[in-house]
């Protein structure tokens, strides 16, 4: 409870799961005579995983009686109206409910049961199999101690679908090439858990279970699509991605649960068991292990489940169907009634025309005579091209009709038609309008003519209300989350950030080809920026080396390393840390932990830029030019941390204080 959430430089959480930063200053030459202090932070650590619960706790009670005001039109013009969104999270009851709503909609058209209505519904598989897979990956390091949480769950994540090379893309192998079935014939839903506890080692720690349906009957060999055995490569990719995964916790028997149609009673039931969903629990009634977890996600924001293409729409599909069978819904069609053509791109070619899910309809083009291709009015995904019934030419492909728009396509056409396509210049504006008059002769008169368009408004989020005194209270506008990023101290030091070794003499980077006569880099990294320029060894070796009498340490005579790794021996004499060397002549002074050592950013192609400089020092007058990769870093710095002083702008980006004006002329252009 009292670790860190995270120990991994660079990893972003939420602003309240860190701690303050720890800042140095330091002071930056800009100009001849010209100096600005810079303040660049050095260390900023994640807080122990018992304060991220408690900040949690705090922001999930703020969700009590809170809801969204959406809102459109003006006031001043007499069209606004509103209507209140009750603001959910991925941890209320209600997101819960709708987690085990999605399972059973899964369930229903893949495996088959009933609708809530009663209504029964035939699966599409005709023989549905589920494999269940439990993958994890050890809570303690080697000594024993307790794993930062976030960096375990990222671990396994990335595991899961985070490269080429990921359990994801095995397990689709598996599936495709190994047992034959076709993308349509399987679907896929992965979700991240806590362990159970109480006081077990992994107690509150993440594992997942991706769960695989799919149709046994579309399988040649139908033993390999029971036989555990066949999912082995799945869980051996997960033990070689994941660095804290081992065999001893992934045998077949713990890692892989194969099941038949008949062998699950209730396919949501069985799933939710294995996924914690719990729509019946509030957050303050889950177990203390589910709140460790929890916290764990929210200081990430991190999706906690994922769906395959085909599963998402099978549960699209399903409530499509709902949709039409309610009473009080306006939908007309049933689900696949009316079918559309998929956008351009997409990995299927025929869509339902009422919610753009392809579950459940043929792709063939033989199955075209059997739908009405052309979309209902107002389908959301209607396509401006669709099929015709016979399967012949396509409607708004030069045959006769709209092409099956809707009413705001129409009005559109209409619009764009009249005023030249005026409202396509600005797709932003609500209304606009031009005045002009053909060119005529002196004296002859003319008709003025008039174009605009008026668009009807949008729905936009207005303010975050308290509703539950039965009024609504203004209580804030809608806001995003502020993040920011662990700085673990020492990591951004040009050690680390480079092929060095250790730091070598500044000297050892400079003459015109830096590369020569040493083996601690080569011409390639030199050129390609692997390695820092002598300034910047200069900068760190001086917050490295330097003891409290401002005397800077001298070079291991035998490896070259900086006195201040030294270290003194049993016997009082000096050894060096690095090759164990006898230097008893030298006297190590006190030194500083390196806790100033700040961030290092250096261009890629310094080598090249100070070539040319050098070379263009017989023509002083010329205004030296800023590289495209430096004009990039300013305008990235500029318009995302909001920094227009140009000394500041020169210190963060460590560019040459030649290159003054130019950089001015970047930092206006981005106001």
């Amino acid at each position: 409870m009292f670790e860190p959430l995270s120990e991994t430089h660079g990893r972003k959480l939420r602003e309240e799961c860190l701690s303050e930063p720890e800042t140095v200053e330091r002071t930056v030459s800009t100009g001849d005579n010209e100096e600005t202090v810079v303040s660049e932070t050095v260390e900023r650590e994640a807080v122990p995983l018992i304060a991220v619960i408690s900040e949690m706790l705090d922001w999930y009670e703020g969700y009590r009686d809170r809801a969204l005001r959406m809102g459109r039109g003006s006031e001043a013009r007499g069209d606004h109206e509103s209507f209140l969104v009750d603001m959910d999270n991925s941890l209320t009851p209600a997101y819960q409910s709708k987690q085990y709503a999605r399972l059973n909609g899964l369930k229903r058209q893949l495996v088959g049961g009933e609708y809530p209505n009663g209504e029964p519904v035939e699966g599409l598989f005709a023989e549905p199999v589920t494999v269940l897979f439990s993958l994890t990956s050890s809570s303690l390091r080697p000594d024993g101690t307790h794993r930062p949480m976030v960096d375990h769950d990222r671990e396994i994540r990335d595991a899961w679908s985070g490269s080429s090379g990921s359990v994801k893309r095995t397990l689709r192998y598996v599936l495709e090439d190994a047992l034959g079935l076709e993308p349509g014939d399987y679907a896929w839903w992965w979700q991240s858990e806590p362990h159970p506890g109480p006081q077990k080692a992994a107690t509150g720690y993440s594992h997942s279970h991706p769960v695989v349906v799919f149709d046994g009957a579309a399988v040649p060999d139908g033993a390999a699509a029971t036989d555990p055995e066949t999912y082995r490569p799945v869980v051996a990719k997960h033990v070689a991605e994941c660095d804290g995964a081992g065999w001893e916790a992934h045998g077949l028997d713990d890692a892989v649960s194969v099941r038949e149609a008949d062998e699950i009673e209730d396919f949501a039931s069985y799933v939710a068991e294995y996924l914690s969903v719990a729509p019946d629990d509030d957050l303050l009634e889950r177990s203390d292990e589910y709140l460790m977890w929890a916290a764990s996600q929210w200081a990430t924001t991190t999706q906690k489940y994922s769906r395959s293409k085909w599963a998402t729409a099978a549960v699209k599909a399903d409530a499509c169907q709902q949709e039409y069978m309610d009473p009080e819904a306006e939908q007309t069609a049933e689900h696949g009634e009316c079918v559309v053509r998929a956008a351009p791109n997409t990995s299927h070619r025929f869509e339902c025309a009422e919610c753009g899910s392809p579950h459940g309809i043929d792709q063939s083009e033989e199955s075209l005579a059997r739908h009405r291709l052309e979309p209902s009015v107002g389908a959301q995904t209607a396509r401006t091209a669709t099929a015709a019934a016979d399967g012949g030419e396509a409607v708004g492909d030069g045959g006769d009709g709209d092409g099956g728009r809707t009413e705001y396509e129409e009005w559109r056409a209409v619009v764009e038609a009249h005023d030249g396509a005026l409202s396509a210049r600005w797709r932003s504006a609500r209304s606009a309008g031009r005045f002009s008059s053909p060119v005529r002769e002196r004296g002859e008169a003319g008709e003025v003519e008039t174009e605009g368009f008026d668009r009807p408004p949008e729905w936009e989020p207005e303010a975050v209300v308290q509703t539950g005194s039965g009024e609504e209270t203004e209580i804030g506008s809608p806001g995003g989350t502020s993040y920011a990023e662990v700085v673990v101290r020492g990591e951004q030091s040009a050690v680390n950030r480079s092929v060095l070794p250790y730091l070598p003499e500044p000297s050892v980077l400079e003459g015109p080809e830096p590369w020569e006569g040493t083996d601690l880099f080569t011409e390639s990294d030199v050129r390609l920026g692997r390695v820092p320029p002598p300034e910047i060894v200069a900068r760190e070796v001086r917050e490295r080396y330097t003891g409290p009498d401002g005397v800077e340490s001298e070079p291991c005579p035998e490896c070259g390393e900086r006195m201040k790794a030294h270290r003194r021996s049993a016997g009082g004499t000096t050894e060096c840390a690095r090759c164990a060397c006898d230097d008893d002549v030298r006297d190590v002074p006190e030194v500083r932990v390196p806790s100033e050592v700040t961030p290092k950013e250096w261009p890629s192609d310094w080598y090249e830029r100070r070539a040319e400089r050098e070379s263009e020092s017989a023509a002083p007058d010329a205004e030296p030019e800023l590289s495209q990769r430096d004009r990039e870093r300013v305008e990235e710095l500029v318009r995302r941390e909001g920094v227009e002083s140009v000394p500041a702008v020169l210190g963060r980006l460590g560019i040459d204080p030649a290159h003054r004006e130019a950089v001015a002329a970047v930092v206006a252009e981005c106001r």
